[in-house]
């Protein structure tokens, strides 16, 4: 019974937009290959095709168990099976369109072009486990030939000694690779092909054996039987880095045109850009004075330029994706070669037997035809071109075993006399070797000099050299004669050209000299700071900090002590007393209101407490009525008592004191005010029949005596006494002060 089928679910949205790829002119070029004629017809119908694309699909789905259903034409559908399924996103199955007419018809396909997610995530999966192919033997076509070749290619200071001929299986095949090509905001990509090379030998087949190849690649003949090779023996295949070299180096070749097309653009897109910078810097130089100012923005400016020179440089990816590889038979002949110097070496040459070919002698290193054989001191032999003789030893040696240019003189080396320099890192011979004098290491000619100061022959790495700035000009500097200057910006100089840091000990050029202004010594860097008020030199010894501004550097001699707190204050936040004549900080001085531009301290200074402005101590007074102090400008005559009271306790309209607003009838004035009353009207004293009104305040007793005829006495005494202080006489004549 079958399991029904799950619905699939709808999305809520419209179908997410797919990427379509940023490199058609790419995709055309590459489309344009060798391979165009397997599958020209989807090549002609639509320019994002490549005919490379759609075998390589099959060749996977044939070696992962990928079924595939077509849906039309170039529309097909993958159906995963569970191992393959996290390569493409975990999904089960999914449809592939290989024209855009295919992605119209299924919007929810994946387009299989070069730069698409798909093909991004289709070599992933190949390279994870499909990075060879094998076809098997490709049939032979003709006998061997029992006549023996004759070497002519000359050998350098050498002689051919023998030669023998046999039957072999050689492995032949060709590199596909993905080739990712960036500049500056471009990118391009590529899937390329390979020639079809001979694995054992290095070198490029010829063209009938590549068409068996391709032929057996198709699917157009079949493998064949591995018994047809006989008794043959099999040549094994190059190492893998060095057939993986001989490869790309062909892939490169390949690719030339098109790096050369990305790199003119790159060029011209960068012309353009650094332009723009150009500008853009020196309109912002325009508007700096400072020299400091000039020099950050220009040395931003350089950042800048080499970021984008850097960025715009053309940089080639290549992801070798399948090696495709088959079996051929081979007639093999081998010379055995020796040089002058006693080296042997053996030379190869092939013939295929699969077809009419052509004896292919090809050099053993580079797999070009050789001009000259040269017989390597390692006992193998190279052409001419890759190939050089030893300034030293006078011996030839192959690019594997030596370098091509010493860094000295640029002569080759075999790799016996070759040295790295410890000092330049770079390769050169014996003959340009030398000892620095600094641990007695070799190095090379060109790193080695004498000291400026001591004369002693060192490296570049045990050396530096100063600056032009510096007190003696630019020298050579050994690492005892090296001292770096701590009043600059640590810049090396020689032991000569410093003197001592007073609080360190370290050193400072003479030309970096600076000396605190305290004491009058030299000190470093480190140690001397510019105060901020008055961008004196102090060293750390004489620094000092103000407590009203903790953040803000003075020198020792730029504070003082505060008379009132202790603490350390400089001029811009502390002022003497006018009073004592002591300094002291702002936190105990207030701005005197009666004397001009003077400050008080709080010993010697009052607030008057209407205003609560601060006064000398004689500018204010204390008022009767309250007790409190008072300004000038915040005291009145009250116009009943005469008293000369605060303006908070004198009434506005009355123009009494609130004293005399509280006048109250008493029947029995007390003792000291019956005193007083005698001595404001006479020695008779009052009448008992006389009314009085008695008040109280802080200071006064305030009394207001009845004379009679609509006189009234109004007198003020002081508490604990019997005089009175101060005695008005009101009548309806007016007002009269009497004391």
């Amino acid at each position: 019974m079958k399991r029904p089928r799950k619905p699939r679910r709808k999305s809520g949205g419209k179908p997410a937009a797919r990427r379509l790829p940023v490199n058609g002119r790419a995709v055309a070029a590459s489309a344009a290959g060798p391979s165009r004629a397997r599958d020209s017809s989807v090549a002609d119908t639509d320019p994002l095709a490549d005919a490379r694309i759609r075998p390589l699909l099959q060749r996977y789905c044939g070696l992962a168990g990928v079924k595939q259903t077509a849906l039309g034409p170039n529309h097909t559908k993958l159906s995963l099976p569970e191992a393959e399924r996290p390569f493409f996103r975990d999904r089960e199955r999914l449809s592939v369109a290989f024209s855009l007419d295919a992605l119209e018809r299924d919007p929810g396909a994946e387009i299989a072009v070069l730069g698409s997610p798909f093909l991004s995530q289709l070599i992933e999966a190949i390279r994870s486990r499909a990075s060879r192919l094998s076809l098997g033997l490709i049939a032979p076509g003709a006998a061997s030939d029992p006549k023996s070749v004759e070497l002519t290619i000359p050998v350098r200071d050498g002689t051919v000694k023998r030669s023998t001929t046999r039957v072999a299986v050689h492995p032949v095949g060709r590199l596909v690779a993905r080739v990712v090509l960036r500049a500056g905001a471009g990118v391009e990509e590529a899937v390329v092909e390979s020639d079809v090379y001979d694995l054992s030998a290095g070198a490029k087949v010829g063209d009938e054996l590549a068409g068996a190849f391709q032929d057996l690649e198709a699917g157009r003949v079949e493998p064949a039987d591995p018994s047809d090779a006989g008794k043959a023996a099999r040549v094994p295949a190059r190492a893998a880095g060095d057939l993986l070299r001989l490869l790309l180096g062909h892939l490169q070749e390949k690719s030339a045109e098109r790096v050369a097309a990305r790199r003119a653009a790159a060029e011209q897109a960068l012309a353009t850009d650094l332009g723009r910078l150009d500008r853009y810097f020196e309109s912002i130089l325009k508007e700096q004075a400072d020299p400091e100012a000039i020099g950050t923005v220009t040395a931003l400016a350089e950042r800048r330029r080499t970021e984008e020179i850097r960025r715009s440089q053309v940089k080639a990816v290549v992801h070798p994706l399948q090696l495709i590889e088959a079996t051929v038979l081979m007639q093999r002949a081998e010379w055995q070669l020796e040089s002058a110097h006693g080296r042997h070496a053996t030379f190869n040459a092939q013939r295929s037997l699969s077809g009419e070919s052509a004896w292919l002698l090809a050099c053993p290193h580079c797999g070009r035809p050789p001009a000259s054989l040269v017989i390597c001191r390692h006992d193998h032999c190279g052409c001419e071109a890759c190939s050089s003789r030893c300034s030293v030893c006078a011996e030839d040696f192959c690019a594997d075993h030596g370098i091509a240019q010493c860094r000295v003189d640029g002569q080759p080396a075999c790799d016996e006399h070759v040295r790295v320099c410890p000092s330049c890192r770079l390769e050169h011979c014996t003959a340009h070797e030398g000892a620095c004098a600094e641990d007695g290491h070799t190095a090379c000619s060109a790193c080695l000099a004498p000291c400026g100061s001591c004369g002693r022959v060192v490296c570049n790495r045990h050396a530096e050299q100063s600056g032009a700035e510096a007190p003696k000009g630019s020298r050579r500097l050994c690492g005892a004669c090296l001292k770096y200057c701590e009043g600059g910006t640590n810049e090396p100089v020689g032991v000569d050209e410093v003197t001592q840091c007073a609080s360190c000990g370290k050193s400072v050029c003479t030309a970096h000299q600076a000396v605190c202004v305290v004491d009058g010594q030299v000190h470093c860097s480190q140690h001397l700071r510019r105060t901020d008020k008055s961008r004196r030199l102090v060293c750390a010894r004489h620094r000092a900090g103000c407590v009203e501004e903790p953040s803000a550097l003075f020198a020792t001699d730029e504070v003082g002590a505060c008379a009132s707190c202790g603490k350390l204050v400089c001029a811009g936040h502390s002022a003497e007393c006018v009073a004592d004549g002591l300094r002291h900080c702002v936190t105990h001085l207030e701005v005197l209101h009666d004397v001009t531009g003077a400050y008080g301290c709080a010993e010697h200074r009052k607030a008057c407490h209407v205003d609560g402005q601060a006064f000398s101590l004689k500018g204010v007074e204390e008022c009767p009525v309250c007790g409190r102090d008072a300004c000038t400008q915040h005291r009145a005559a009250c116009g009943y008592c005469g008293r000369h009271v605060c303006s908070a306790d004198l009434g506005q309209q009355s123009r009494r004191c609130a004293t005399c607003a509280q006048l109250a009838a008493i029947a029995e004035p007390p003792e000291e005010v019956i005193t007083a009353a005698r001595v404001v009207t006479g020695a008779g004293g009052p009448k008992a029949s006389r009314a009085w009104r008695m008040a109280r305040d802080r200071s006064h007793l305030v009394v207001e005596l009845d004379l009679g005829l609509r006189r009234k006495a109004v007198f003020t005494v002081r508490h604990g006494d019997t005089v009175p202080d101060s005695v008005v006489k009101h009548s309806l004549l007016g007002s009269k002060r009497r004391k």
